[in-house]
C-alpha cells in the first residue's frame, strides 16, 4: 500500500494538472457558441471540484497540512482520492482514449508548435508516469514523480482539445467531470463534504458582478443536472444551486435598479387591497403580524391562508415612495429560493389608498397551512363571512421560538442543535448572495403545526425542522411594547403556561428587543449595516436557544431591569451593560450544550471588528455547529 507521504506529495502534485484538463475542456466549449451548454455544464462541475479543493487549503493556500493530516488518519479513503485523480488525468491525456471515448483529439496551440510537432506522442511519453502511481508508489520514486508532473503540465500548457467526433461523444466528457466530482466526494469525510457543500454557493457566484451571464448559465446547468439525475440528493444539491443562483441574481437586479433610482415591475394582480382578505381577530400575531385569509385566491371562491406584515410608513415619507421601495423587497423575496435559506416567499403587497400609514407584505405559508383553509360561503348576504377563522386559527398559528422559551421547558439537545445549525447555516447563505435580514430575534422565527398522516397540520406537534424567518415589517429597529407577563399570559392549547418564572418576571415593563443588535451598530443607528450585526443577532438567538432564557431573563433580568420606554433612546452606559451581560451570559453555555457550541455562540457574540473573510468564519462555525450531538 502506498505510504501516506508519498500520497500527500501525489496528490499535492496532481492539483494543478486536474484543474489545467478542466480547463482545457472549458477553454474547447466556450470557443463555440453552439457548445455553450457543454461549456456551462463543464464550469458547474470545475465549481464543484473548487469548492471541494478549497477545504484542502490552509492559511498558506496550500493543500499539503490537510491532505497529510488524512493521508494518515485515513489512509484508504486518501487512496481512492489518489486514484480518481490519476484515472482523469490518465484518461484525458491518452490520444487514443480521447479519440475513441469522446471524440477529442489533442493538437499544439498554433503559437507554440513547431515543424517536428508530434502531440500524441509528447502526451503518451509525458503521462506514462501515471502508471506507475498504484498500491507500490512510494516515497522513493517522488523525486522522478515531481520532475514528471512539471514536464507534464508544462507540456498540457500548450496544448488544447480539437472536436473531431459528435455531440453525444461530448456528452461522455461531461459525465466522466461529473463522475469524478462524485468519487471524491465518495472517498471525503461526512465533515468535509458538508463543508465543500456550502462553499460552492460561494463559488458559483464569482464574477456576479462583473459577468451577469456566467452565473445564469452555470444556473440553467444545475437545472439540467438536476433533470437528468435519478440520485435524490444530487437533486436536491442541483436544484438548490439553480435557486441560489436565481436569489442572487434577483438582487443584483435590484440593486442595479435602485441604483438608476427604480423599482422592479410588479404585476398588477400581485397588489392586492384589504377587502381581498378577512383579518379575523383569532389570526393576530402582533402589532405589526397578522395571519390572513386571502379571498378568491387562487382562483374565485377559493381561499389561501397567508402571513401579513404590516410596513409602517413614517409622516416624512410618500406613500408612493415607500410602496416602490417595497417593491424591491418583494421582487427578491419571490424568487424560488432553496430550503436552507429559510426566507418566506413574498406573494404579494397589501395597499389602499385608504390607508396611507401601513403597507403590508403578503407571504406564503407551508403547504398544509395555507391550504384547505374553510372557503367563504356564496350565497350569504355577506360574501365575506368564512367559516370558523377561531377553530381553524388554533389548528395553524405558529408559536415564535420566543413564546416556546417563554412558555414550555427546555427542547431536547439535539432538536435545539439542528436548530441553531440551520439558522447559522441559513443567515451564511444570505450573506453569501449579498442578503442582510437585519431583525434575527426570537421572536421572527416561526414554528407552524406539523403535518399529520392525513397531509393536515396536527396542533399537537410544531414543526422544528422548518423554522419559518420573518420580521419584514420594519427597516428600522422595533421594540416590543407588550410586557413578559402579557406575553405569558396567553399559552397555547398544547404548551405547558408559563410558571415560577420569579419575582424579576412578574412586573410589567417594555421588553427591549434591541438587545439582538450588536452595541456598535445601536451607538449609532446611522452606521451603514454590516454583516456582522447580523451575525450578532443569530448569535444572540443561539444563546437563547442554549441557556433557554430570554435575553431579559440572562443574569437574573439584569437586561429586564434596564428595560426603558422607547420613546426614550437609551445612554451608552444601558448599551454597554446590555453587551457585558450578554457576553457573561455565554460563558454558562459549556456546561448545558458543549465546549463546541458554547465558543461558536461566543465567537458571533464577539463585540470587536470582524476584518477579513466573514464568509468563510460563518461556514466555519457551521461545519462546527455540525459536530455537535446529543
Amino acid at each position: 500500500m502506498a505510504d501516506p507521504t508519498a500520497i500527500t506529495a501525489a496528490l499535492t502534485g496532481l492539483f494543478p494538472l486536474v484543474k489545467e484538463v478542466f480547463l482545457m475542456t472549458q477553454v474547447l466549449f466556450e470557443a463555440d457558441k453552439k457548445l455553450r451548454s457543454f461549456w456551462a455544464r463543464v464550469e458547474l462541475q470545475r465549481a464543484i471540484f473548487d469548492a471541494w479543493e478549497d477545504g484542502w487549503l490552509d492559511a498558506r493556500n496550500k493543500p499539503d497540512d490537510k491532505i497529510k493530516a488524512y493521508a494518515f488518519e485515513k489512509p484508504l479513503l486518501a487512496r481512492g482520492i489518489l486514484k480518481e485523480f490519476v484515472s482523469l488525468l490518465k484518461t484525458l491525456s491518452d490520444p487514443d482514449k480521447l479519440k475513441k471515448r469522446y471524440g477529442l483529439r489533442p493538437d499544439r496551440i498554433p503559437k507554440y508548435a513547431t515543424r517536428n510537432d508530434d502531440v500524441p506522442r509528447d502526451l503518451r511519453y509525458y503521462s506514462d508516469y501515471l502508471s506507475g502511481v498504484d498500491s507500490r508508489f512510494n516515497i522513493k520514486g517522488l523525486p522522478a514523480f515531481n520532475k514528471s508532473i512539471n514536464d507534464h503540465l508544462n507540456l498540457l500548457k500548450t496544448v488544447r482539445y480539437v472536436i473531431v467526433g459528435k455531440d453525444y461523444e461530448l456528452e461522455d466528457v461531461v459525465i466522466r467531470f461529473t463522475e469524478f466530482n462524485r468519487d471524491l466526494q465518495l472517498y471525503t469525510d461526512s465533515e468535509a463534504n458538508n463543508e465543500a457543500a456550502q462553499r460552492i454557493y460561494e463559488v458559483v457566484l464569482t464574477g456576479l458582478h462583473s459577468k451577469p451571464d456566467d452565473p445564469a448559465r452555470l444556473a440553467e446547468a444545475a437545472l439540467f443536472e438536476q433533470k437528468a439525475t435519478i440520485d435524490p440528493d444530487a437533486k436536491r444539491f442541483y436544484g438548490d444551486i439553480a435557486k441560489f443562483i436565481g436569489f442572487s441574481l434577483s438582487l443584483r437586479d435590484v440593486t442595479v435598479l435602485n441604483g438608476r433610482g427604480l423599482s422592479p415591475n410588479m404585476p398588477s394582480q400581485k397588489i392586492f387591497t384589504r377587502r381581498d382578505f378577512s383579518f379575523d381577530a383569532p389570526y393576530k400575531l402582533g402589532p405589526h403580524s397578522t395571519l390572513a385569509r386571502l379571498l378568491d385566491y387562487p382562483t374565485k371562491y377559493q381561499t389561501r391562508l397567508v402571513l401579513v406584515e404590516w410596513v409602517p410608513v413614517p409622516k416624512t415619507v410618500n406613500v408612493k415612495t415607500k410602496l416602490e421601495g417595497l417593491k424591491s423587497e418583494w421582487y427578491v423575496l419571490h424568487a424560488d429560493k432553496p430550503d436552507g435559506l429559510l426566507l418566506p416567499t413574498a406573494q404579494g403587497l397589501v395597499y389602499d389608498n385608504t390607508d396611507s400609514n401601513f403597507i403590508g407584505i403578503v407571504f406564503q405559508l407551508p403547504s398544509h397551512i395555507r391550504t384547505e383553509v374553510p372557503p367563504k360561503i356564496a350565497g350569504r348576504v355577506d360574501p365575506r363571512v368564512v367559516r370558523s377563522p377561531k377553530t381553524t386559527a388554533a389548528q395553524r398559528m405558529p408559536t415564535s421560538l420566543r413564546q416556546l422559551i417563554l412558555q414550555q421547558p427546555a427542547l431536547d439537545l439535539g432538536v435545539r442543535f439542528k436548530l441553531a445549525q440551520k439558522l447559522l447555516n441559513s443567515l451564511h447563505l444570505m450573506h453569501t448572495a449579498g442578503w442582510m435580514h437585519k431583525r434575527i430575534r426570537a421572536d421572527n422565527i416561526l414554528f407552524f403545526p406539523s403535518q399529520s398522516r392525513d397531509g393536515e397540520p396536527d396542533p399537537t406537534r410544531l414543526d422544528f425542522e422548518n423554522p419559518f424567518l420573518a420580521g419584514f415589517h420594519s427597516a428600522r429597529l422595533e421594540i416590543e411594547t407588550s410586557s413578559v407577563l402579557e406575553v405569558a399570559a396567553k399559552p397555547l392549547e398544547h404548551i405547558r403556561p408559563l410558571q415560577g418564572l420569579g419575582k424579576v418576571l412578574n412586573q410589567p415593563r417594555v421588553v427591549a428587543l434591541d438587545a439582538y443588535q450588536h452595541p456598535e451598530y445601536r451607538y449609532n443607528v446611522n452606521l451603514p449595516y454590516r454583516n456582522q450585526y447580523d451575525l450578532y443577532g443569530v448569535g444572540a438567538v443561539l444563546l437563547e436557544l442554549g441557556l433557554w432564557e430570554t435575553l431579559e431573563m440572562l443574569e437574573k433580568g439584569d437586561i429586564g431591569r434596564r428595560g426603558y420606554d422607547p420613546r426614550v433612546v437609551p445612554t451608552k452606559d444601558d448599551i454597554r451593560k446590555d453587551g457585558e451581560t450578554v457576553e457573561r451570559a455565554g460563558w454558562k453555555l459549556d456546561r448545558i450544550m458543549g465546549s463546541t457550541y458554547g465558543k461558536v455562540v461566543r465567537e458571533c457574540l464577539t463585540l470587536k471588528p470582524m476584518p477579513g473573510d466573514l464568509l468563510g468564519l460563518e461556514r466555519t462555525l457551521v461545519a462546527r455547529l455540525a459536530h455537535c450531538q446529543a
